[in-house]
Order: structure tokens, then C-alpha cells, then sequence
């Protein structure tokens, strides 16, 4: 399954010229928590997340008026491209620590983002109709009969 198939689309985009101040002020118009950091030819410079912001101008005490988004940016940005497989984004998050990867095309335009709450809620989806397919094949053992439907934690039902 290729990534590109599962990314987010459009994606919210802030300039590297651009301050730590507009980029919090879009994040919360957005009302999200990161934005991908695109250069003049739409070329993927990094990510930046409300932690970033936090970080950077609360803690280091960056005037958010001054500065600009470039400055909490890595060297090189992590990307995935759109026709990889989605176990590589998943082990790209993993191997560098992050959640959001931009999703690039061959151009290395961006297309899209990708999350680990993205890829979680699908292995979730596809774990639980996995789930259901074992349970409708399983004969019942030992009085359980299926989870409560209340909604509480209580667990199994007996017989």
C-alpha cells in the first residue's frame, strides 16, 4: 500500500521567511498542530509543530515577531515519497523520532503528509476486521460469548 494513497490532503503549508508568530497563528486558525515548511518552489524545507514553538520562543525565550520558521528547522527535512510502501513511513518515523512526515512526489513537490495517528488508525481498522473475521469463525469456548456493548471496560460477558 503506497503512502501516497493514505496521505492528507491539502496540507497546511507556512514559508521558511515566515515568524514563529505567523506560523502559531496559522497552526491555530488550522487548528492543527504542525505545518510543512514549503521553499518558493514548492519544494519540502522541514516541519514545524506547536512544540517547536513552544520550545523555541517560551523556553529559549526567541522573540516570536523576529524570528522566522527557518530557524527551527533540521538540515535535512524527513520525507517519504508517495509511491513507498507505508511500512517505510512507518520505520522512517520510527528511526528518526517523528510523527508527521511530508509526502513528497519524484520532484520532491509536496503532495500530501502522513502521521502515526494516520497509520495507527489503520493498522487499527485492518486489526479489527481481522478481529471480527477470527470471532465469526470461532466457536464459542468456555460460556464467553462476546464483549459487554455497554461501552465499559467490564470485559467478556458469561453465559
Amino acid at each position: 500500500m503506497p503512502v501516497g494513497d493514505y496521505c492528507r490532503r491539502p496540507v497546511q503549508t507556512v514559508r521558511p521567511d515566515e515568524s514563529l508568530r505567523e506560523a502559531a497563528r496559522r497552526m491555530r486558525e488550522e487548528g492543527v498542530g504542525a505545518l510543512v515548511v514549503v521553499e518558493p518552489d514548492d519544494r519540502v524545507a522541514g516541519v514545524v509543530t506547536d512544540r517547536d514553538l513552544a520550545l523555541r520562543v517560551l523556553q529559549d525565550g526567541a522573540d516570536a515577531d523576529a524570528t522566522e520558521v527557518r530557524a527551527l528547522l533540521e538540515r535535512e527535512p524527513v520525507l517519504v515519497h508517495a509511491d513507498a510502501p507505508l511500512a517505510l513511513a512507518a520505520g522512517l518515523m520510527r528511526r528518526r523520532a517523528v510523527r508527521r512526515l511530508p509526502v513528497v512526489d519524484r520532484d520532491e513537490h509536496l503532495v500530501g503528509l502522513v502521521t502515526a495517528d494516520d497509520l495507527l488508525r489503520l493498522l487499527s481498522r485492518g486489526l479489527s476486521g481481522l478481529a471480527g473475521a477470527v470471532a465469526a469463525q470461532a466457536p464459542v469456548a468456555g460460556g464467553v460469548v462476546g464483549w459487554d456493548e455497554t461501552g465499559d471496560d467490564a470485559g467478556p460477558e458469561v453465559e
